[in-house]
């Protein structure tokens, strides 16, 4: 059935209210352009105009991600941008040429609104606002672009100019806490050249912008931890974090020992790995998402593995490298029981001793730690990082009740854990060394522990068991993300 001319007309209206270009044009100028256009949708890599086509319309992209590029000798190719949101596509070459110089192909499916050239500039002529927002959209295109230059001959290392790139999809400004998310809906190689860098230098970049605790990376999405990218002290002004190129280190070179505050963090992410890779087994043994859980696994025992060889190879104190060593008898034991398969008798009841005996001893190597460190700020290090085991710790043992069956021991450990991440909570939020977007974080950290907690104790009679674990899984991941930033923001501390 065609749709009536006045549902039409509205569709339209509505698509090109989603691009700030022509959202406050008036309604008769509003009806010219929409009866100069017409909606395309593609497919994934097509090709929406080709370099050297004639410029008879103009192209609006509605919804989906697209490239534009130059080709270059032996089929090869410059990329210009990458549009992902409602945006006029080479504005530049509209206005001012004949034929198109740049080829746009999709690189996922989208949806374009198509405009007769003629109309556009002709409305632009007669609209003195839409000629004001033309020239302002072409100004920040033509800042944008300068300043790109201007990062890559300054010699501007690849990992700012991975963060700038994100900072520019979420919108250019971000909240001063809680988290940001982005996706990129284009092929790592296209936004790789993009940025001027190998698709290897780019996951390299995102390593370590995760590394830093700026990012987390969720398959193609981004969350972005908007307070981590401050890089401040108290009572300093606020200050954005950057990254200074790399000196070069001669092979060989021994590791410097960890900083204090480093040193806490990083024993505490052995503690929080124990609940981590049991949760990992039990979404294997239950079921859910059972493929990525394996590979979670492997993935998280590979980063214990990682950490405990950069702890030894630290030059730890005697008391530290003891605590290290009956972790390290910990952790075989653990890895044993975390290969054995789900099915066996009695392994899900091994796992889950074996994670609380690991935890054990990772906790004594960090409370070790905080000693070593010394100060308040050391303790909050530890505090804020118990929080962040404590949150896995108690998904871990709702994930175990049906497993070990072990309903009422798994109860009272959650509760006590709960009792002991509000109480930790609450001597964080009045730590007398807090900056602004530190505040801000505990306070999206005390948000997102409602939401956790509610998902948690919520009445699984009205829930499936895997609907609710599920559930519990997204809620666990966001609170993970801000706990886990908010630690960061105390190592920082520790100057």
């Amino acid at each position: 059935m065609i749709p009536r001319s006045s549902t039409r007309r509205a569709v339209q209206r509505d698509h090109f209210s989603c691009c700030a270009l022509f959202s406050a044009l008036d309604a008769g100028r509003l009806d010219a352009l929409c009866a100069a256009s017409r909606l395309i949708e593609l497919p994934a890599r097509e090709t929406l105009y080709d370099a050297g086509d004639p410029l008879r319309e103009a192209y609006m992209l509605r919804s989906g991600s697209v490239v534009r590029f130059q080709k270059l000798a032996a089929d090869g190719r410059k990329v210009i941008e990458l549009v992902q949101g409602p945006q006029m596509l080479a504005l530049g070459e509209v206005l001012a040429l004949a034929r198109y110089e740049s080829t746009c192909e999709t690189t996922s499916a989208a949806e374009a609104v198509a405009i007769r050239v003629a109309v556009l500039r002709r409305l632009m002529m007669e609209d003195a606002r839409l000629a004001a927002r033309t020239i302002e959209v072409l100004a920040k295109r033509q800042c944008a672009i300068e300043f790109d230059v201007t990062g890559h001959r300054s010699g501007a290392i690849v990992a700012q100019r991975m963060l700038d790139y994100l900072l520019e999809l979420a919108g250019g400004h971000v909240p001063l806490a809680g988290e940001t998310t982005v996706e990129l809906k284009a092929p790592k190689k296209v936004i790789a050249a993009r940025l001027g860098i190998t698709p290897e230098a780019f996951s390299r970049s995102l390593r370590e912008l995760s590394d830093k605790g700026v990012i987390v990376v969720d398959k193609s999405r981004i969350h972005i931890q908007n307070a981590a990218l401050l890089d401040t002290g108290a009572g300093e002004a606020p200050r954005r974090l950057s990254f200074a190129r790399k000196l070069r280190t001669p092979r060989g070179t021994p590791e410097k020992g960890l900083a204090p505050g480093e040193l806490v963090n990083l024993c505490g992410k052995l503690r929080l790995l124990s609940p981590r890779l049991a949760l990992a087994w039990a979404l294997v043994a239950h079921g859910v998402t059972p493929a990525d859980a394996r590979v979670k696994l492997r993935q998280r025992a590979s980063e214990l593995e990682r950490i405990l060889a950069r702890l030894r190879g630290a030059q730890l104190a005697l008391k530290l490298g003891d605590a290290l060593d009956v972790l390290d008898d910990a952790w075989v034991t653990y890895e044993h029981s975390l290969a054995a398969p789900s099915e066996a008798d009695g392994a899900a009841c091994r796992v889950l001793a074996a994670s609380e005996v690991f935890l054990g001893a990772a906790d004594a190597l960090t409370t070790l730690a905080e000693h070593a460190a010394g100060g308040q700020l050391a303790r909050y290090v530890n505090i804020a990082g118990r929080n962040r085991m404590l949150s896995q710790r108690m998904l871990k043992f709702f994930s175990f009740k049906d497993l070990a069956q072990c309903e009422s021991e798994a109860d009272v450990e959650i509760a006590r854990s709960a009792e002991e991440f509000e109480a930790n909570l609450a001597e964080l939020r009045q730590s007398g060394q807090a900056l602004p977007e530190l505040l801000a974080q505990l306070d999206e950290v005390d948000e997102q522990w409602r939401r956790f907690n509610e998902a948690l104790v919520s009445d699984e009679r009205g829930l499936r068991r895997s609907r609710q674990l599920r559930k519990v899984l997204g809620e666990s991941s966001r609170l993970l993300r801000y706990v886990d930033t908010a630690v960061k923001l105390y190592e920082r501390l520790i100057r």
